[in-house]
């Protein structure tokens, strides 16, 4: 008798991951999908920004060494 039982689990257990999915479980898959577009756009959105972060930092080292030449020239000292 124990040897049935153990035999048709063995039968029902391939069939049981064969079952079509449930709403919940295409619902987890469609907020997965989601999540990952979600995690895609900020991470363009944080290069983006980082390349506009770079540019300024450019940008002000060129303006703080025009600023320090024209100190130099003028003879006025720049306080560090």
């Amino acid at each position: 008798m124990r040897r049935r039982c153990t035999v048709a689990l063995f039968l029902l257990l391939p069939s049981a991951g064969c079952l079509p999915p449930s709403e919940q479980d295409l619902q987890v898959a469609e907020a997965l999908v989601e999540i990952g577009d979600v995690m895609a756009e900020v991470q363009q959105t944080t290069a983006y920004m980082q390349e506009q972060l770079d540019s300024l930092r450019l940008v002000v080292a060129k303006q703080d060494a025009v600023i320090r030449q024209l100190a130099n020239l003028a003879g006025v000292p720049i306080p560090r």
